[in-house]
């Protein structure tokens, strides 16, 4: 392992060229202004026919469990006139369904996936696999038991909710998976690279009679190296001392002692949404959580889990843009950790918590040593903040002062804080996309000011928090030149070599 995390083109803000954060505005093929289709593209496919179903599933089970709670606020009886209108609303959601799946096509064709929806207003969306920070295969439970999952892609850009193929036969999505990861290597190559390639071959989306995978996205593979799988009891355990434990321990508490005061059975049912959410964001976190396995392979880190809901993600190389590590205080009793990885772009406007992982927990709940065995594998030699603030620190943060600390070398960028939940992150300085200047008017008075590194994750910034005048300027003066160095190193050596770096060294 080297000590670096290369930056490929487009590892930054995913921008593609002249059509801003989101490529969705490309001249539909075999229209006017567009290629034809006798131009050597691939054609078009479909998804799978129970996509509607799988669709609507989740809007059947909010407006079921919408229903029984209707049901016990109001005591009405089964077979009213009341349960026509959530039958009706049922049945429109899933004829919408299916006229999205009617509407929409998709094909790969020269490094790009294509995808073509709406009715009234149809979107031709583009999407370069040059600018793809991660691939995943998701299957929800419904999914599962129909042999289907779907196709995400981790975009760069501003919103890329919309890379994403809802429902394929499972063979199928693993076959594309492998495509799709091949074909984005091909699209990082040099320009010269790029040149020389025959750029107008056509890229066949994958059939439904090929050969399939041996190996399902919860299994591990041949080429691959275990390096983490979650304990489920430590995973539970965790979860329940953890925020969003004692979250929901304090609200059912609230509700008990509350039935017990007022007796009355319409004031209770009216506490139930409350507990049923609280219920579902402790759930969705086990659920996204449950059988973490991390491995290293030859096209990036590779993750798997899901009780009912599974995902398989694949973090191309050089993607990862901070990495985190996490003790909350009871965890620290148990000597316990989590490590997280930061991906570029932000949260996914039309998924989950458990669907969107933009920062992903690599290990959600493990030993100390089993962190620091992860954080080897992802940063080499990772410096420790040793660079302490001045002692005027403590009026203004009397508590967090003994945990602030910054540091680094010539490779990353170290920084910690945090009494109650402990946090050290670590940044690849050629992953910097932005130095700023943080003064507040406390600060001003104790002559102190801040200093923050933001990369294209949006979700990790490590900050030189609450440092003398002077150093901060020093490092604001500092700090944009080492990127530019430590950009400079990683570039060179993809400009001279005709092959991408192996996989093994990219993380």
């Amino acid at each position: 392992m080297t000590s670096q995390l290369p930056s490929y083109p487009g590892s930054g803000t995913g921008q593609s060229e002249g059509a801003g954060p989101r490529e969705a505005a490309v001249p539909a093929p075999g229209r006017p202004g567009g290629p034809s289709p006798d131009d050597g593209m691939a054609d078009w496919h479909r998804l799978h026919p129970l996509s509607p179903l799988v669709r609507s599933g989740r809007h059947f089970t909010g407006l079921l469990v919408l229903l029984v709670l209707l049901v016990v606020a109001n005591g009405r009886k089964s077979g009213g006139s009341e349960f026509i209108s959530e039958g009706v609303v049922i049945a429109v959601v899933l004829i919408l369904g299916i006229i999205n799946w009617a509407v929409t096509r998709w094909r790969v064709e020269r490094g790009v996936l294509f995808i073509e929806t709406g009715l009234i207003r149809r979107q031709s969306l583009r999407f370069p696999l040059s600018q793809v920070q991660a691939i995943d295969v998701v299957q929800t439970g419904l999914a599962r038991t129909l042999g289907l999952a779907a196709i995400q892609l981790r975009m760069a850009g501003a919103d890329s909710s919309d890379a994403k193929l809802l429902a394929l036969r499972k063979a199928e999505a693993l076959r594309l998976r492998e495509e799709l990861l091949s074909l984005s290597k091909v699209s990082h190559g040099s320009a010269s690279q790029a040149s020389a390639s025959p750029a107008g071959a056509a890229v066949p989306a994958p059939r439904t009679q090929a050969t399939a995978p041996t190996a399902t996205p919860a299994e591990p593979q041949a080429d691959e190296r275990v390096l983490f799988h979650v304990h489920p009891g430590r995973l539970a355990a965790g979860l329940i001392f953890s925020i969003t434990g004692v979250i929901l321990v304090v609200i059912i508490a609230a509700i008990v002692i509350l039935a017990v005061v007022v007796h009355s059975p319409t004031a209770n049912a009216s506490y139930l949404p409350v507990l049923i959410g609280a219920i579902i964001g402790v759930w969705r976190q086990f659920n996204g959580q449950y059988g973490t396995t991390v491995a290293l392979a030859p096209d990036g880190v590779r993750l798997r889990s899901g009780l009912v809901q599974t995902t398989a993600e694949t973090i191309r190389p050089g993607r990862i843009q901070a990495v985190r590590l996490v003790e909350p205080l009871v965890w620290r009793w148990f000597g316990w950790a989590k490590l997280e990885v930061d991906v570029a772009g932000p949260r996914q406007r039309r998924e989950n918590r458990s669907e969107s992982k933009r920062l992903r927990a690599l290990v959600p709940v493990g030993t100390r040593a089993e962190a620091e065995k992860m954080l080897a594998e992802l940063v080499a030699d990772p410096p420790q903040p040793t660079e302490r603030p001045p002692g005027s620190t403590r009026w203004k943060a009397p508590l967090n002062y003994h945990f602030l600390a910054f540091g680094g070398d010539d490779h990353y960028v170290v920084a910690s804080r945090g009494r109650l939940r402990r946090t050290v992150t670590w940044v690849p300085l050629e992953k910097v996309q932005s130095v700023r200047w943080v003064q507040g008017p406390v600060q001003r008075r104790l002559g102190l000011a801040s200093v923050k590194l933001d990369v294209a994750g949006k979700r990790v910034t490590a900050s030189a928090t609450d440092r003398t005048v002077p150093e901060a300027a020093e490092l604001l003066t500092r700090l944009p030149a080492q990127a530019r160095a430590a950009r400079l190193r990683i570039a060179q050596p993809a400009s001279t070599s005709a092959e991408p770096a192996p996989a093994s060294s990219d993380f």
